[in-house]
């Protein structure tokens, strides 16, 4: 069993900064970059500079292991290949699209006259098609989960929303709840999966009003809340909670398959019409911006231009003197500057003040960081091999089994970024 030791800890999610302003559409910016890397791989353009494409077009491939399409957002002209700043915290090469705004669609979007009569293979193909991949965070191609031959019993919806701050997923949630439970009936089919199970922490009861009064049209999926604690999201916790059972390495191996909530509602547009992943939800939230927001965006949008929406930065606030984490405090990226392209794993930005500098004392041995840790690491160890360069001590102490939560640094008394040298401690494995 996992989690028999370090189950959680509770804190500050100040999701009340954005969770009750409704979902905001911008879907018409003047441009769009659109990344041609995806979860490190890059991608092959089937476009060229001066091309006119469509909403839904294919303008890039993934190749390799979770090949797919890339498929363009807005409608437009190819104006150039730029590099911009992603949620990796690196800057890549990009697709920019000027907007016509005239939202023409791709011959390919249309919807369908019967999607009861999709077979399992046809409903994963969808999932190619489209482009469709995880939306928590990862990025992971959605339906490589779904050749597993391991016979699924349950597909698990995660919208637990774990980190401080986000909360687009609710908000999603709230606003279409039965494309969520038309997505997850469709996941279920295409898994073959007797029961459906959607997870969500206990206090959100705005998720129980929204989707309660549905149910009864979906006899198989149920409900699932969850403490409020941190990292109840995380994959391994709410597999074990929901099927009592654990796996060494995929949910698969426990009889399960787990999406994120935005995916599954992105899957019910792409299942009935043909409508591909060319928007996404994102969190604007942090101190340092006047309005806290949640959007939904075309893929390619300039964060900038949704701060600007949030009512700019907060008063006095120097936007020099601000930082943006892409992604979660938790377990995101620092970025210096708000040139920032929304892609499909980046679920929020959180703006803060640039804190006041700090003495950070060296590691006080309390122990605090293996104390939380989900996975049972020592990660202050971890970071001494590290700073040694000794792989072979890095590989002993299970550097790779790091879920990236953060928590080790959470609960720091010296403010030591640990959870960075444990990551670049994996980097120095894969590498």
């Amino acid at each position: 069993m996992i989690l028999n030791k370090a189950t959680g800890i509770r804190i500050d999610g100040k999701k009340h900064m954005s969770k009750t302003t409704p979902m905001h559409e911008y879907l018409n910016p003047r441009f769009v970059y659109l990344p041609l890397i995806q979860q490190n791989s890059p991608l092959k353009r089937t476009v060229e500079v001066g091309d006119t494409v469509k909403i839904g077009q294919t303008v890039a491939l993934r190749e390799g292991f979770g090949a797919m399409p890339i498929h363009a957002s807005v409608s437009g002209k190819v104006t150039a290949i730029k590099k911009v700043w992603h949620a990796s915290g690196r800057m890549v090469d990009a697709l920019e699209i000027e907007n016509d705004h005239q939202n023409a669609l791709d011959d390919a979007i249309r919807p369908e006259p019967d999607p009861s009569l999709f077979t399992r293979e046809e409903l994963v193909n969808k999932m190619v098609n489209a482009g469709l991949s995880g939306l928590g965070g990862a990025g992971f191609p959605t339906y490589v989960k779904y050749l597993a031959k391991t016979p699924i019993d349950v597909v698990i919806i995660n919208a637990v929303e774990c980190e401080p701050y986000i909360t687009c997923d609710y908000v999603m949630i709230e606003k279409y709840p039965e494309k969520l439970l038309k997505g997850l009936q469709y996941f279920m089919r295409a898994a073959d999966a007797k029961r459906g199970v959607i997870c969500f922490k206990n206090y959100n009861v705005g998720i129980i009003e929204a989707l309660k009064p549905l149910l009864s049209h979906y006899p198989n999926i149920t409900l699932f809340p969850v403490k409020d604690l941190y990292p109840a999201g995380w994959e391994k916790y709410l597999v074990q909670q929901v099927t009592g059972r654990s796996y060494p390495n995929l949910p698969v191996e426990a009889g399960a398959i787990v999406n994120n909530s935005g995916t599954a509602i992105v899957y019910a547009d792409v299942v009935e019409h043909n409508i591909p992943l060319i928007s996404r939800a994102i969190t604007i939230s942090g101190e340092g911006v006047k309005e806290p927001k949640n959007f939904l965006v075309p893929i390619g949008t300039p964060v900038k231009e949704l701060i600007a929406l949030c009512g700019g930065y907060a008063d006095g606030l120097d936007p020099a003197k601000s930082y943006y984490i892409a992604g979660g405090p938790m377990t995101g990226r620092a970025i210096m500057i708000d040139e920032l392209i929304v892609n499909d794993t980046l679920g929020s930005v959180i703006v803060k003040p640039m804190p006041a500098e700090r003495n950070h004392p060296a590691c006080l041995g309390c122990g605090r960081c293996a104390d939380v840790c989900p996975v049972f690491l020592a990660p202050t160890e971890i970071q001494r091999a590290f700073e040694m360069n000794d792989k072979d001590a890095v590989r002993s102490l299970n550097a790779s089994k790091c879920m990236q939560c953060g928590l080790c640094s959470y609960v720091c008394p010296s403010h030591i970024e640990i959870s960075d040298f444990v990551f670049r401690a994996k980097e120095l494995l894969r590498k």
